[in-house]
């Protein structure tokens, strides 16, 4: 396993140095946003169940668990994920650019040209969200966590 530590919550890549292509992606867009935005920490000790994500241009998944101290992110779906996004790698950095506010729970970004360009994208099911309507917080609060964009 490698440990990754920021400075009060840690991500770590549950496979190390086996840990796929966007396992690895995962890992560093939360890694940077826990340090560049400590008060994302909050909010993501409050996801109580794994959050997937598929990439539909890789064939590769990784799951991500969100615990007290860490998240530990795995190499393909582990558990039962209240929230699995599938999407292209760009499509997932889209969603990385976009603001969210107030703990992920006012989505500011989708009222954009690349927001826009994301909504568009969930309603043609070019990007799936599973989770979105029964899971609708967890699902905010994902976005604002992959987020490089400060809310």
């Amino acid at each position: 396993m490698t440990t990754v530590e920021t400075a009060t919550y840690g991500v770590t890549l549950y496979d190390g140095e086996d840990a796929n292509g966007l396992a690895n992606i995962v890992g560093m867009l939360l890694e940077q946003n826990f340090e560049s935005f400590p008060s994302r920490i909050k909010f993501a000790r409050k996801i109580a169940r794994p959050i997937s994500v598929f990439g539909t241009d890789t064939d590769n998944a990784c799951t991500i668990v969100f615990g007290t101290d860490e998240a530990v992110v795995y190499n393909d779906v582990v558990g039962r994920p209240s929230v699995t996004v599938i999407a292209t790698a760009d499509q997932i950095l889209d969603v990385s650019q976009l603001q969210m506010k107030a703990g992920g729970l006012l989505p500011v970004g989708f009222f954009t040209k690349r927001g826009l360009a994301v909504l568009g994208a969930i309603l043609t099911r070019k990007l799936v969200v599973k989770g979105l309507l029964t899971h609708p917080v967890s699902s905010l609060r994902t976005i604002a966590l992959v987020s490089v964009v400060e809310s």
